[in-house]
């Protein structure tokens, strides 16, 4: 007799699987660390920050790191990650 495996573990496997591959592509890529030019919220004004390059849930890269001034989080969208 043999077992069958469910749909429902089936999906959990994938859901598994995409999750380790997208893991591996962010470590590879967030080791970039560069200056890029972003907007921060708090202090108004446009600044130049060091910041690693990481993908955001909807696949986007985006540059994030300190604002040099108050160290608020800033992030800049660049563009769709490569599939």
């Amino acid at each position: 007799m043999t077992v069958g495996v469910s749909s429902s573990e089936r999906d959990d496997r994938r859901r598994t699987l995409a999750r380790s591959e997208r893991s591996t592509e962010e470590d590879t890529v967030a080791t970039k660390a560069q200056t890029y030019n972003g907007y921060c919220v708090k202090c108004k004004e446009k600044r130049d920050f060091e910041g690693t390059v990481e993908v955001s849930k909807t696949g986007m890269n985006m540059a994030k790191g300190k604002c040099p001034v108050c160290g608020t989080t800033v992030n800049r969208i660049l563009g769709k990650a490569a599939s």
